[in-house]
């Protein structure tokens, strides 16, 4: 049996071609739809990337209070406060002030609240680039020095090279030729080891990983003679990634202890950056006293 053929000219009389639109006219357009998605495409993840135009606004420098008002009283977590403020107004600066008790960490010491406060500020202040925390029971005796003037702009000139990360003969040594173009992470030492009182954190996706691996659980709940500070000694030491973005600096830089304080490698003189209390809430010693002794003393703007 045969059946009829559709005449030459009839090539449209299928049931599946029912789109009376050119076929030709359809690759035409697809090259140009592909582009447009592509160029929105790119364009949401440059943005997402770098979260915004930065606000004018914006602080460049962010300071990091975390109090624990434990055994102190109003008045001196006040004056702590009003240092803050005074100094970080004085600059430009943001301020980002918590109670140690805003980050519970169970049966863990109260010195492992300042990692996910600094972490907690990096998130708020997205857009600034240096934070520096200082223990509460510290004061910036002398404002008019900046973090930038007094530490950023000379950093290749403080670095300390060559030296063990825990004094005196640690076989793990800060790197000899490390820029300051690299540094990510400012600290000074006491006698014993690194001083995690005072210390500046540039944020980033390294800040992120640093501050990750130091509140790591396994280093929470180790039980380290010293807690905290031990535990950054840990990582510094076995982890070259954070090692290598470490810049050591003197301690009177902006860490100066009270000559009450032990293992000062460098005691407060007249005219320092600032005066950690250091230890003052231990036996014998009274941070209050020892607080209101230099308060009269500090200068202002």
């Amino acid at each position: 049996m045969h059946f009829a053929l559709p005449t030459r000219g009839n090539h449209r009389s299928s049931p599946f071609l029912t789109n009376s639109v050119s076929r030709s006219y359809i690759p035409a357009r697809r090259p140009l739809y592909a582009i447009i998605v592509f160029v929105i495409m790119v364009f949401v993840l440059l943005r997402s990337l770098s979260g915004g135009e930065r606000p004018a606004d914006a602080p460049h420098t962010v300071m990091v209070l975390v109090l624990n008002r434990t055994s102190h009283s109003t008045d001196y977590i006040n004056k702590i406060v009003e240092n803050r403020q005074e100094y970080a107004k004085a600059h430009g600066y943001g301020l980002f002030k918590k109670e140690a008790s805003d980050y519970a960490g169970g049966k863990t010491p109260s010195g492992w609240a300042r990692i996910p406060a600094i972490r907690h500020a990096m998130s708020t202040y997205k857009y600034s680039e240096y934070f520096w925390y200082l223990d509460q029971d510290a004061i910036i005796m002398n404002p008019s020095l900046s973090i930038e003037s007094h530490i950023i702009s000379p950093l290749g000139n403080l670095i300390r090279r060559d030296v063990p990360i825990v004094p005196p003969d640690s076989v793990i040594r800060t790197y000899r030729h490390v820029p300051p173009q690299r540094i990510q992470f400012i600290i000074s030492q006491d006698k014993t080891g690194l001083q995690p009182g005072s210390m500046i954190i540039k944020s980033g996706a390294w800040a992120n990983y640093f501050l990750d691996a130091w509140y790591d659980p396994m280093f929470r709940f180790y039980s380290f003679a010293k807690a905290e500070q031990n535990a950054l000694e840990h990582i510094v030491q076995w982890h070259p990634t954070i090692l290598t973005k470490l810049a050591l600096i003197p301690q009177k830089t902006f860490n100066s202890f009270s000559s009450l304080s032990e293992n000062s490698a460098d005691t407060y003189e007249d005219g320092d950056f600032v005066i950690n209390l250091y230890g003052c809430s231990k036996p014998g010693r009274n941070c209050e006293k020892e607080f209101n002794r230099f308060w009269d003393k500090r200068k202002t703007l």
